[in-house]
């Protein structure tokens, strides 16, 4: 009895190392719905307000497949700049899809979220707000 309830523990704890190992899909798309769509539905009141509305003067977005035969893996960068923010020269999300055949939609499968600060000693992006 008592090598049967290890092995059983053996079995659980292994079922549940391989459903950690997977990578963890951050937010499904709707059918029908580009790469940047789904990311604008990921984001929703962090690029806009309920009305549309951006506290930015430039919104940039670049799309690249991973190779011209596999367009059904991208990753997507929104950069938000001219921000009313006076320590904040930049924003930027970056962002890894796949598309799911089963289920006809993009998937999130990672996000970076990043800044670019106005003042201070590095020029570039930093993980942490100005």
């Amino acid at each position: 009895m008592k090598s049967m309830l290890v092995l059983l523990l053996v079995a659980l704890s292994g079922s549940v190392m391989a459903q950690t190992v997977a990578s963890p899909v951050i937010y499904t798309g709707k059918v029908g719905s580009a790469p940047v769509q789904v990311a604008f539905d990921y984001l929703k009141d962090r690029v806009a307000n309920e009305y549309g509305i951006g506290e930015y003067r430039e919104l940039l977005i670049q799309q690249k497949s991973a190779s011209a035969e596999n367009t059904k893996k991208v990753s997507l960068a929104l950069q938000m700049q001219g921000l009313l923010d006076d320590a904040v020269k930049a924003q930027r999300y970056q962002f890894t899809l796949n598309f799911n055949d089963e289920l006809n939609v993009w998937l999130i499968d990672s996000v970076k979220q990043d800044w670019q600060c106005r003042r201070g000693a590095s020029k570039g992006w930093t993980q942490k707000p100005c």
